[in-house]
């Protein structure tokens, strides 16, 4: 049944493309019209050329585009875009290839560049189009001319650059939500030769998305500001030198990370301890008589803490040099970029305040807390720093033999500290010494759990590629790439328990018990080695590395390099202006690492990614009027980076993480289409088919998946003490692959004397999806269809730009990733989703000068 509709899918997109085709061969033949699909100039292989005629999978969007498509986020780009999937943890995946962590210690597998310097986030994508000449999603692995882990696929955001003739343009915009944001950026020359761009950005939502019901604020209300300037200069005739800065500032409620999200479980109001890390501490609502508006609306809260994601202390510094030696081109770029991001919010998600009581607590007999706290927080942070820099020299001449050559260099500092907290208890505060009975390290800001990383990167690389024209139709392209990883860090973890399970744990382990009542205690050497000393620690192989910290908790150093060669070989066929096909292989790394801020996990190191990739492609333009772009791709990915739970002793039932490497096949179909059938009409749409399937992966535990499992999951035979099994998951998809994918869309344009107006509308289809690689009904994103209309006013002189839009308008709620914890004594488990951005509507207002 599944091949059945594999095959409908593919049928129909094929069926689709031939008739866009047809028509447009027909109008071709009748004799086109005038107006013509616009050309699209791209950088995609480090110089200018024509998106037609690049022997890759691209989709680009111009400033212009992305207004008149309403593309404002890096949601917005994710969701229109083919084979392309994001959700609000910093995430982007590109045909399956994604990141199941963002532990410290891993890479992302899509690589980002902001005028050629590599970013270590994806937030740069949702920079306001009036600071952005193009944005260019590059698919399938680039791993020849890119510096950092492209596996996937780049994304190329080129900004706008100075300009020699004195322009200027200011923005302004109004919604529902309380939103409204203004901009400007004004750009001209100094003096001959030297030239100068500024603009900044203030952007607010005053209201959130998801509305709170108790103290606390909505969650994704946003306040935020950019500042953004360049210098240019020509320094003779053939030398142009750009520096420019930019620094960004957030304080929202909203940001990268778990946030825009809504536990839609109801609360668990009988199990004594919370699920997962949380077991450190009693369960927050236990007893409570609230109820959580969540699992009658998903986008109502009730919460005494408001949501935070901070971004600052950000600046980055960009410089590029660009000596045109004649026959070939010299181009430097360095970059510099620090930032520090904060998220934390309410972990409870609950409005319950005020300090409750614990007595005769079964099944842990007549043990009794008092002044236990319900407000109960997550919390995480980045502060990072990293620098780069490239040379590189292409040819410029135009006979058949064209190439570009370069080397690479980067380097990254970045601490990730996190977990979890409770506020107003002196007990946590103040824990003591599990083997001593004595006072341990002082805990001031009350965590439960902390865990903290601390990683240092040096990459370097060398790089080159060559295109030879073989006939006037055919061109050979080859690419080579030798890249070196050098990692080395820390990795910390600190477990103070408040709770009746600690008291059991310890009898049960035949430890002396110091903890009773009312006490806390510094838990870590119990959890992570299995005793109550750090000598527990040095008998176990897994853990002998480990040392004390004089402030409590864990610690170990981390260090691994890695080496690789990546690079691509294909054939170019160009028999006409109009036709570009090609066929290509593609070879793909991304660096191994460990996962660090993640509880000291037993088995914390993975080798490298890597990928196959094959690949056909067809662009073909018929009459200037019909455009259709297609790929076909197989991949052999190799290494596939995933912590998963394992069991440790099947006797004891004992389980940890481990970080593994597993194998998967991904291949798909992606189909891009314009058409023009009349003037002043546009008609576009893209389809992607995915297909990625797991071919390793034995036997593994689904923490959250008790005793229910499917037919299919196939389990082990060792039964834990939950009831469930460890599964295998050879079968499984990768999460975020979407099988199904469809994007359609309208323009027309109405010509007055006074100026123009254009009415649109978009729609995209989404396909289920899970977020994780076990497949059960709880990781499951339903499919969802979401539409947007937008309507530009444009003057004569095209100084004036007025757009209204909708965005959303059936207010759809379209799942971005849904996830369940591990159930409770009580048997609740909590779901997790997080959702898309609500119907939005509003008015901007451009003017340019």
């Amino acid at each position: 049944m599944k091949n059945s509709l594999l095959m409908r899918s593919a049928l129909v997109a094929g069926v689709s493309a031939v008739a866009l085709a047809s028509a447009g061969s027909a109008m071709a033949q009748a004799g086109a019209a005038p107006f013509m699909i616009e050309e699209l100039v791209v950088t995609a292989e480090k110089r200018e050329a024509s998106l037609q005629d690049v022997p890759v999978a691209i989709t680009a969007y111009t400033s212009e585009k992305r207004d008149l498509l309403g593309v404002a986020t890096v949601e917005d780009l994710a969701r229109v875009s083919p084979s392309m999937a994001y959700t609000n943890n910093d995430r982007i995946s590109i045909r399956g290839f994604g990141r199941l962590t963002n532990s410290i210690g891993t890479d992302p597998s899509v690589a980002l560049y902001s005028d050629g310097i590599f970013s270590n986030s994806m937030s740069d994508a949702s920079t306001p189009s009036l600071f952005i000449e193009r944005t260019e999603i590059l698919r399938g692995p680039q791993g020849t001319l890119y510096g950092r882990n492209s596996i996937g696929g780049a994304m190329n955001i080129i900004s706008k650059r100075p300009t020699d003739i004195f322009n200027g343009e200011v923005r302004a915009s109004v919604g529902n939500y309380g939103t409204w944001t203004t901009q400007a950026l004004l750009r001209g020359p100094i003096t001959d030769g030297l030239r100068y761009s500024i603009g900044g950005s203030l952007e607010r939502r005053d209201e959130g998305y998801i509305h709170n019901n108790g103290p606390g604020g909505d969650t994704s209300a946003v306040k935020r500001y950019l500042i953004d300037a360049q210098i240019e200069a020509d320094l003779g005739e053939n030398i142009t030198a750009r520096l420019s800065y930019r620094k960004i500032d957030w304080d929202d409620s909203y940001g990268v990370g778990n946030i825009h999200e809504a536990v839609v479980s109801p609360y668990d109001t009988t199990s004594v301890v919370g699920l997962g890390n949380s077991a450190l501490y009693y369960n927050p609502t236990l007893g409570f008589a609230g109820v959580n508006p969540s699992t009658a609306d998903r986008y109502t809260i009730a919460m005494n803490d408001t949501m935070e994601g901070k971004l600052s202390d950000h600046h980055r510094l960009n410089f590029d040099m660009t000596w045109d030696l004649g026959g070939a081109t010299l181009k430097y770029i360095a970059g510099y970029q620090a930032y520090v991001y904060n998220t934390n919010g309410d972990e409870d998600r609950s409005s319950r305040s005020g300090l409750f009581n614990v007595s005769s607590v079964t099944p842990f007999g007549a043990y009794t807390a008092s002044n236990v706290s319900p407000r109960e927080r997550f919390f995480y942070q980045e502060k990072q720093k990293w620098w780069s820099n490239e040379i590189n020299l292409s040819s410029n001449s135009d006979g058949p033999l064209s190439w570009i050559g370069g080397i690479y260099q980067y380097h990254q500092e970045y601490s990730q500290p996190q977990g979890l907290r409770v506020l107003g208890d002196p007990t946590v505060q103040n824990p003591i010494n599990l083997a001593t009975g004595g006072a341990a390290a002082p805990n001031p800001n009350g965590n439960y759990l902390l865990v903290d990383g601390t990683l240092q990167v040096d990459s370097y690389a060398a790089f080159a590629q060559i295109e030879y024209k073989l006939t006037e139709s055919l061109t050979l392209q080859a690419g080579l790439r030798y890249t070196t990883d050098d990692k080395t860090g820390t990795d910390f973890a600190r477990y103070v328990s408040r709770s009746p399970t600690t008291t059991t744990v310890l009898r049960s382990g035949g430890v002396p018990l110091v903890a009773a009542g009312d006490l806390a205690v510094d838990f870590t050497t119990f959890v992570v080695c299995g005793g109550p000393t750090i000598a527990s620690c040095a008998a176990n192989p897994l853990y002998s590395n480990l040392t004390q910290v004089a402030t409590g908790g864990l610690s170990r150093k981390m260090a691994a390099d890695y080496q690789a060669w990546s690079g691509t070989i294909g054939l170019q066929w160009q028999p006409d202006s109009d036709t570009n096909g090609y066929a290509r292989y593609s070879r793909g790394y991304k660096s191994g690492g460990w996962i660090a801020s993640n509880g000291l996990s037993p088995s914390p190191y993975a080798d490298p990614e890597y990928v196959d990739n094959y690949e056909i492609g067809l662009k073909k333009t018929f009459g200037g009027r019909v455009q259709v772009n297609s790929s076909i791709f197989y991949a052999d990915y190799k290494g596939f980076q995933a912590p998963l739970t394992v069991v440790l002793n099947s006797t004891t039932g004992s389980t940890g993480t481990q970080f593994l490497n597993l194998d998967s096949i991904n291949w798909g179909l992606e189909l891009e289409a314009q058409w023009a059938p009349i003037e002043n009409l546009s008609i576009f749409g893209s389809y992607a088919y995915l297909n990625t399937e797991l071919q390793t992966g034995c036997c593994f535990v689904d923490t959250a998946d008790a005793k229910a499992l499917k037919a299919g999951a196939r389990p082990t035979g060792v039964v834990l003490p939950n009831g469930s099994r460890p599964q295998t998951l050879v079968g499984n998809h990768l999460p975020l692959t979407p099988e199904n994918k469809f994007n359609l869309g309208a323009n027309y344009t109405f010509d007055f004397d006074a100026g123009s107006l254009t009415l649109g509308a978009t729609a995209t289809y989404t396909g289920d999806q899970q977020v994780t690689i076990f497949a059960q009904d709880g990781y499951t994103s339903p499919s969802n269809t979401v539409a947007d209309v937008r309507a530009l006013w444009k003057d004569t002189a095209d100084r004036f730009t007025i757009i209204g839009y909708v965005k959303n308008v059936t207010d759809e709620v379209a799942i971005q990733s849904s996830t369940i914890g591990s159930p409770s004594s009580s048997g609740n488990q909590r779901q997790t989703q997080k959702l898309n951005f609500p119907r939005t509507y509003g008015v901007e207002v451009q003017y340019r000068f």
